[in-house]
């Protein structure tokens, strides 16, 4: 499957501009994140049912331009609002122009997949409003692994942390062993943004798999991210989640499924 960024492009420009007609119509509510979240996962369930057609790759990529575009929209926006209440209009314009252009270039295939953006983008996920629910989840998630193994002593198999590691390139944090790490039923590896979380019993790290989800969290954000995560697990789809199969295209070794939006 090769990237076509045209018809990607028009889907987030359209995007764009819806979230951008929310706004000025709605503001930022209750009501506004009721009609980004319908839309958001009937829009996940579209892209999904393009990306399993040969025939419909076309429409897949309108969908996950679609969907870039909804994120940007909304990272925006929200930069925006927090940065003119902190420091004013204008550096709130500036702010809420960078983090959007950050976002909206993740659509461009060769951009997307440059390693040297993906660096830029991993780091700057932090920054992304959009990413903070999953970020902070993440961080939480972090704490109490390390809570478990202090209180334990590292004496608990289950509680015990066994090593730490990094895929520096996009500032992802690894921890293999502690409580939550250890939930994961597949024994393998999960992700929340720019914390990841190993099995202790799992075969290796996952670091580049797991940070394509970092990667997918900046382009697509929390919503998506989690949306993704009931598609993998609560139907059961898997590898064949559509969150997932963007996710393998970062890791180059792999001959998996993929949609090769990182590589």
């Amino acid at each position: 499957m090769k990237l076509n960024t045209g018809i990607a492009i028009i889907g987030a420009v359209v995007a764009a501009g819806g979230v951008t007609g929310l706004y000025f119509g709605l503001g930022i509510g209750w009501i506004a994140l009721g009609i980004v979240l319908g839309v958001t996962l009937l829009s996940y369930v579209l892209a999904a049912i393009g990306a399993a057609s040969s025939s419909a790759l076309g429409f897949e990529e309108f969908m996950r331009g679609w969907l870039v575009g909804l994120n940007t929209g909304l990272n925006g926006f929200l930069a925006f609002a927090i940065m003119q209440l902190i420091a004013g209009t204008t550096a709130g314009i500036v702010v809420g122009a960078a983090i959007a252009s950050l976002n909206l270039l993740t659509v461009i295939g060769p951009v997307s997949q440059s390693e040297v953006f993906q660096g830029f983008l991993g780091w700057l996920t932090w920054l992304m409003p959009m990413s903070w629910l999953v970020v902070g989840l993440g961080f939480l998630f972090y704490v109490i692994c390390f809570l478990g193994h202090a209180f334990t002593f590292g004496q608990a198999a289950y509680l015990k942390v066994q090593d730490l590691a990094a895929d520096w390139k996009t500032g992802t944090f690894f921890i293999k062993g502690g409580l939550i790490s250890n939930m994961n039923p597949l024994d393998t590896a999960f992700n929340m943004g720019n914390f990841s979380f190993v099995d202790y019993q799992s075969s290796g790290w996952h670091k580049e798999h797991e940070a394509g989800h970092t990667l997918n969290l900046a382009a697509f954000g929390s919503i998506f991210h989690l949306i993704g995560a009931l598609d993998e697990n609560l139907l059961r789809r898997m590898g064949k989640a559509y969150s997932e199969r963007i996710a393998e295209s970062n890791d180059s070794g792999t001959s998996g499924d993929n949609i090769p939006m990182w590589s």
